[in-house]
């Protein structure tokens, strides 16, 4: 499952990824935003000049399909890694659930260019799952899930960086 996602921003490049990686944001976003159960920042070493990597954990009960849920339980546990490049204005990321983590690769990035007064981000996402007879049903879960997520962090964020 390929996704790819685009958005248009009020304002520098700078200011998204000031945002994006401030760790009270990133709690903030999770708990207030996406309606995670659970959300830390583990680490966060670096920073947005020289470069940073950032893992953050956060639980979350979405509203799975039956035959995911009994794959995956009622709660979602996920560790993110995100490194972020400042000279190409992106962030590339790993996401590893909890739960058939040795099956599931999910992978992918936000870049920013700027345009004009603004920016425009590009998000893409990478999931595969092998998980025999339900991979496929998975794979269109985890794009529904980032579709619904990205809508709601680029709504969260806009709030914040476009008042």
């Amino acid at each position: 499952m390929k996704l790819s996602l685009t958005y248009d921003w009020d304002c520098a490049p700078e200011a998204f990824w000031a945002l994006y990686f401030d760790p009270e944001f990133a709690v903030r976003l999770h708990l207030e935003a996406l309606g995670s159960t659970s959300a830390e920042v583990l680490s966060q070493e670096g920073d947005l000049t020289s470069g940073l990597v950032r893992t953050l954990r956060y639980g979350q009960r979405p509203n799975m399909p039956g035959p995911v849920r009994k794959i995956f339980g009622e709660e979602v546990s996920t560790t993110e890694v995100s490194m972020f490049d400042p000279a190409g204005s992106r962030t590339t990321f790993t996401m590893t659930p909890g739960t058939m983590a040795a099956k599931t690769h999910i992978e992918g990035s936000i870049a920013l260019a700027p345009d004009g007064t603004g920016s425009v981000e590009t998000f893409s996402l990478d999931a595969r799952v092998k998980i025999f007879g339900a991979g496929p049903i998975v794979e269109r879960f985890i794009e529904q899930q980032a579709r619904d997520m990205q809508e709601k962090s680029v709504e969260f964020m806009r709030g914040l960086l476009e008042a």
